[in-house]
């Protein structure tokens, strides 16, 4: 049998379940029937990419339950708990349901479950020390010959969680709990288990967000992975508890024919493969979803080029969404892109670790002199360009020319951020839904803090002192913080405080903003009468101030990058160099307009008739010639990210406290002095320092 240490089996739950509801401690009324409830609550935990805590709205199976009660004309209530104590009160029917379960053969006792909800793979991590190559038998699957073969006997899994039917009754395996992903992967990294059980996709995530220090130090046993579904478990406590999950499996089903389900999981970069052979006519290529990819994308569909006979795979999704995938597979040794785009902070990092091929040999029509000094530079390791600008951007401040006239105010040369909010207070018009300002404050190194990070440096603050101690609790993120928080609460739209640029972006086009501080590879969306009911009325100036103007301009830029696992290298490069030269942005130019073309990376692309035909781009060339060289890639000094692989999990953790201080959830001085624990945290584990 098997030697569990430290939880209580969900099949003898079911005993304090009648204690407890012998006390009363329902919260609802079994008497409610189906037609006359409109509300429903679920218990769910934390466990990224299914769900979020931070953010009810996000998670994949989370979006897709809401959506099927949401059919049936139910608005459901999701409450957060730990994976097991979320089971156990649903299990006691003190909520009334509970997602996502795993592998219905092992139902727990008091749940009825639901159809399968599709999803990603699960699979067994062990330390990439570990050489097992010559010793699967993809033939036994996860059975106890297999593992006893394999030299594995302690197995980690999540609380709660349900064990690989194989191995439920298993001799010679030790099961350990963990009370969570994070201390899951500790147990591995430290030892304390041979291998663990976990959803492929939470391990990555678990890694980038949380465990940076272990990236590169597991791998999955390929031949042993499993698809993945999740099920939604009502209580069998509930009178109607079987005609409230037919209703759903009907909704779920219904969700399915049309393709919801289909989109939502590709959103969240699951794609659903019918085969996965590699051929040297397939490519497939991972971008986020920017405005100048749709451009190339359209081109490649639409007209004739060198491409025509290859199986171009776009995998597009929101740019966050696309780093942890990166990162996550590249964190366990893998890649399911062939070409991938990524930002001027992975290129130099992951170049390091060895990740990336270089563009050792650039076509002879190329011209590398036409590109602008900082793409280059800030795509450079050791000497050698492993990422291709696609497209480059720097920080401006859009504005709403016609209502700063009607008003009778005139911007000062160099604008502030108490100026800024000056004015937006004066134009703005809440019940017209005219709001002042847009700011980032979606959650995510890239999104929320990637403003954020160049406000900091305006207010004279920087990440780190010179032995890489966080500095957040300093004086000049609290004023730079202050500032921030009373614009998105004061000014920008009231209650929505999870908009990323894309929601920014629109809001503006659509003329609910009067001033929008973002990238300047924005402008040729809100300048496009095609997609913007304000483009004859937009002015456009450099990017805002605190006290000072030193890193006030951010500098980012899309890069093609082939991973040194890619499948099609040859092809890879060659779409590659294509899709980044003089020739493709002339092409995009005259197809689509100058709007459609991608700039920020080429001299030539800033031509007098291009200049002439779009208002920002004098601001957005003489930015990008003016960024220095020297201080991008200097950790203390930074600009909008500091280029340590530990940075996406300091951004987002920092991005969360933040968030939450946006929210009125925390106050500004508890969400910095969280924020600087956490940092400091994350920073001793990587080896930085030990007090």
């Amino acid at each position: 049998m098997n030697n569990w240490s430290g939880s209580i089996n969900s099949n003898i739950i079911s005993p304090f379940s009648i204690f407890l509801i012998l006390l009363g401690s329902y919260t609802f009324s079994l008497s409610v029937c189906a037609e006359q409830r409109n509300t429903i609550t679920l218990a769910t935990s934390e466990a990224s990419p299914f769900s979020s805590a931070h953010d009810p709205k996000q998670g994949y199976v989370n979006e897709i339950i809401h959506l099927a009660f949401e059919k049936m004309g139910y608005i459901p209530k999701v409450e957060f708990f730990p994976h097991a104590r979320a089971i156990y009160l649903a299990d006691g029917a003190q909520v009334e349901g509970v997602f996502p379960l795993r592998d219905s053969s092992a139902h727990i006792e008091g749940m009825i479950y639901s159809d399968a909800i599709r999803g990603g793979g699960i699979n067994y991590l062990i330390h990439n020390s570990r050489n097992i190559k010559n010793l699967l038998n993809v033939e036994l699957g996860d059975s106890m010959t297999q593992f006893t073969n394999l030299g594995l006997s302690r197995l980690g899994v999540l609380r709660g969680a349900q064990l690989p039917s194989s191995l439920r009754e298993a001799e010679n395996i030790d099961v350990l709990l963990a009370k969570s992903l994070p201390t899951l992967l500790d147990m591995l990294d430290r030892g304390r288990v041979d291998f663990i059980y976990i959803d492929e996709y939470s391990a990555k995530q678990t890694i980038t967000n949380h465990r940076p220090h272990l990236a590169q130090k597991f791998k999955f046993i390929k031949g042993l992975r499993k698809s993945n579904p999740h099920f939604l478990g009502i209580s069998k406590k509930l009178p109607d508890a079987p005609q409230i999950m037919a209703r759903f499996n009907q909704a779920l089903a219904s969700l399915e024919a049309d393709g919801t389900i289909d989109s939502i999981l590709e959103r969240y970069g699951i794609f659903i493969e019918p085969d996965n052979i590699a051929s040297d006519k397939k490519l497939i290529v991972g971008a986020p979803n920017i405005n100048g990819i749709e451009a190339a994308i359209r081109y490649l569909d639409n007209n004739d080029s060198p491409f025509a006979a290859l199986d171009i795979q776009w995998r597009i999704m929101e740019e966050s969404i696309l780093r942890k995938h990166l990162l996550g597979d590249f964190a366990v040794n893998e890649t399911q892109f062939d070409l991938t785009m990524l930002g001027n902070f992975e290129v130099p990092i992951w170049a390091k670790k060895g990740w990336l091929l270089p563009f050792s040999e650039h076509p002879s029509n190329y011209d590398m002199t036409d590109i602008i000094p900082i793409a280059t530079h800030s795509n450079t390791y050791q000497d050698e360009i492993y990422g291709l600008p696609f497209v480059g951007e720097t920080t401006l401040t859009f504005y709403r020319t016609d209502l700063l006239q009607r008003a009778n105010i005139s911007l000062p040369t160099q604008i502030t951020y108490k100026n800024l909010s000056d004015i937006a207070t004066v134009v703005q018009d809440p019940k017209s839904q005219l709001y002042g300002i847009g700011l980032r404050t979606k959650v995510g190194w890239g999104q929320n803090m990637a403003l954020i990070g160049t406000m900091v440096n305006t207010y004279g603050g920087s990440w780190f002192d010179e032995d890489m101690k966080p500095l957040l609790t300093s004086k000049s993120w609290e004023r730079a913080i202050n500032d921030y928080v009373s614009i998105a609460v004061k000014n920008g739209p009231p209650g929505e405080y999870d908009l990323g640029w894309k929601d920014n972006q629109q809001l503006f086009a659509d003329g609910k903003l009067a001033f929008f501080v973002d990238a300047s590879s924005l402008g040729g969306y809100i300048l496009n009468p095609s997609y913007s009911k304000v483009s004859e009325n937009v002015g456009v100036t450099y990017a805002p101030i605190g006290t000072t103007t030193k890193g006030a301009q951010w500098f980012w830029s899309w890069n093609f990058a082939i991973p040194h696992l890619s499948q099609n290298k040859a092809a890879a490069q060659e779409l590659a160099y294509w899709l980044t030269s003089k020739e493709f942005i002339t092409l995009v130019k005259s197809k689509y307009g100058y709007y459609a073309a991608p700039a920020g990376t080429r001299h030539s692309t800033y031509s007098d008739s291009y200049v002439q035909a779009i208002p920002y781009a004098s601001y957005e060339y003489n930015a990008l010639l003016a960024t220095e060289l020297d201080n991008i890639n200097v950790p203390t000094t930074g600009s909008q990210f500091v280029p340590i692989p530990e940075f996406t999990a300091l951004g987002y953790l920092v991005g969360v406290q933040i968030n939450l201080a946006v929210k009125q959830q925390v106050t500004i001085q508890e969400a910095l002095k969280t924020a600087q624990h956490q940092s400091e945290a994350v920073m001793r584990r990587a080896g930085y320092y030990q007090n």
